[in-house]
């Protein structure tokens, strides 16, 4: 465990003296539905993430035609709460919208979670997977470098069996799609996260949810910026 937290820390300590190298700043989009927008009264894991990014050094700019969160403003303001999250929303949303949305932000990265309604809906897997799969394409086909962070959604405190079977599903997508070019890179939301612990509603994370959804996201963009 001490030889993993080092490993980490030398990690990010180089990432830190890239960052401040190079000074080239990382546009990343946060995309998806309700978990990305979060609440009036709840800060996001945006806040969290931001706040992690930039406290070690990495030059990032949050893109989004949305600003702040679903109602007004969240509870902590001071980051940069531009997002593209966009509550209800369902995989082929996201796929009808992805063009504009890309065009308008031209992200280098993309943390792209959606899923969690169509399995609520009871959708079939597999087309949410091709709607995610289509998200991939047309966004490439405006930034054909971009790089796609695809999150395997946190649990619910319903419809489980068949989110599982959908983040499996996630996991063969981001390995499909993924290209030198262009990768692709699944990214379990859902490790350590308890949603009788993690949410307010049994759906949506409360603080110590959110922060976990940071972590995670925080772990692979450092391995890839």
């Amino acid at each position: 465990m001490i030889k993993l937290k080092l490993t980490w820390l030398l990690v990010a300590i180089s990432w830190m003296v890239l960052a401040h190298t190079t000074n080239a700043q990382v546009r990343i989009l946060p995309f998806g539905d309700s978990v990305t927008s979060s609440f009036t009264g709840h800060a996001s894991y945006r806040y969290w993430l931001w706040h992690l990014l930039v406290d070690f050094g990495y030059n990032v700019d949050f893109v989004g035609t949305q600003w702040g969160v679903e109602g007004g403003s969240p509870s902590r303001t001071d980051f940069d709460q531009h997002h593209d999250g966009h509550s209800g929303w369902h995989a082929d949303d996201g796929m009808r919208n992805t063009e504009s949305i890309v065009r308008a932000t031209a992200p280098d990265v993309i943390l792209l979670d959606l899923g969690s309604n169509d399995v609520l809906q009871e959708e079939d897997n597999q087309s949410t997977i091709e709607e995610l799969r289509a998200i991939i394409q047309i966004a490439r086909s405006v930034r054909p470098r971009v790089v796609v962070l695809l999150g395997k959604p946190t649990p619910m405190n319903r419809k489980n069996k068949q989110l599982k079977k959908l983040n499996k599903m996630i996991g063969r997508l981001a390995r499909q799609e993924s290209t030198t070019q262009s990768p692709v890179y699944a990214v379990t939301l859902s490790r350590g996260f308890n949603p009788r612990k993690d949410t307010f509603d049994g759906e949506h994370p409360n603080e110590a949810g959110e922060q976990k959804i940071a972590k995670a996201w925080f772990a692979q963009l450092v391995r890839l910026l």
